[in-house]
């Protein structure tokens, strides 16, 4: 039963779109769910497409940071940079998004939301996935190339404290077009700043085109292994969209090419690289209301690294008097 296609008559249940059903049934046995007319789909997707567009409101100033503004918070209070590295539509915004979505309604264990200084952006990537958009089918704005990079920041309460986080979202035009000239790369500064890089593949392709996958994903890692990006830093290999792939062989099979793209990846680096294997589904797998298995997991691993300590000044005393202490020492004579 392809919930995307069906209803419920009762007034007040959202039903096979919010996966509770009113009646406390399975969908295939409510007598109130019903299918979904094929035009009707089409009119409301077109439908709330324009109504997304109207009612969100665009205000400046929250939405993300640049690499300025992100030096500048991190200065003042330190923080873990995450530096995120894919192709398009593999998942990066719906990743960040959805780890936001759940730390902020209090549903991922051991992390609570203790603020933002990129609200506005979050609930805008955010927006399309909850049923106020009035979207048949979940989705996540892509980011814009024109956009370059951007990074979003999260405060968390951990057992351990408060711990800052900046996540990057680079278009995934960007890398691919690195790719053609990998001297690209050298410019890509989040990646020379962050503690952690999540090099993501989207496993509904790996299993559609797995040599095509695994060629692109070893090319962004010699490129970012040569630009002496992972030297001294974790390496976390993220397979995303688990969720397309959940019940069925396929997830079983995608996890085992996983683990072999993951040891290929380490002989490639002599064994030099911290590199550890995620696998997370950011929506809720079809007729389930699990959303963001693994991310709970992934940003545990993320922040098991030593936090980085804040920036001081030294306190070492000059070994040799200047001229400007010469001259006011012989002024504090004379004045005694």
């Amino acid at each position: 039963m392809d919930l995307k296609t069906f209803t419920c008559r009762v007034n007040g249940c959202d039903g096979p779109r919010s996966g509770v059903c009113i009646n406390n049934l399975p969908f295939d046995e409510c007598p109130d769910v019903i299918p979904i007319p094929a035009d009707a789909v089409k009119d409301a997707e077109d439908g709330a497409r324009s109504h997304s567009q109207a009612e969100m409101v665009r205000t400046p100033g929250g939405r993300s940071l640049d690499a300025i503004a992100c030096d500048v918070l991190l200065r003042e209070r330190g923080g873990t940079v995450i530096g995120i590295v894919a192709g398009p539509e593999v998942g990066k915004t719906t990743l960040i998004g959805t780890m936001y979505e759940l730390i902020h309604r209090g549903r991922m264990p051991g992390f609570g939301f203790a603020g933002s200084e990129t609200l506005r952006g979050y609930e805008e990537r955010t927006f399309l996935a909850r049923i106020a958009s009035n979207r048949i089918r979940p989705d996540t704005p892509r980011t814009k190339v024109k956009e370059q990079l951007n990074l979003t920041h999260l405060r968390l309460a951990t057992k351990n404290g408060i711990r800052d986080v900046y996540f990057s979202d680079r278009s995934g035009e960007d890398f691919d077009s690195a790719l053609g000239s990998p001297t690209k790369f050298g410019s890509f500064i989040e990646l020379k700043r962050a503690e952690t890089i999540l090099l993501l593949v989207d496993l509904e392709q790996f299993m559609q085109s797995p040599q095509l996958v695994m060629s692109s994903v070893r090319r962004l890692f010699m490129a970012i292994e040569q630009h002496l990006f992972l030297a001294g830093k974790q390496l976390i290999l993220v397979g995303t969209k688990a969720d397309l792939l959940a019940g069925t062989q396929d997830y079983e099979l995608a996890a085992g090419r996983l683990e072999i793209l993951k040891e290929d990846l380490r002989k490639r680096s002599a064994g030099e690289v911290d590199l550890k294997l995620s696998i997370v589904a950011s929506r809720a797998p079809k007729g389930t209301t699990r959303a963001g298995e693994g991310l709970d997991h992934l940003l545990a691993s993320i922040l098991a690294i030593p936090k980085p300590p804040m920036f001081s000044l030294g306190t070492a005393a000059p070994t040799k008097q200047s001229e400007l202490g010469t001259l006011m020492d012989v002024l504090r004579r004379k004045l005694q």
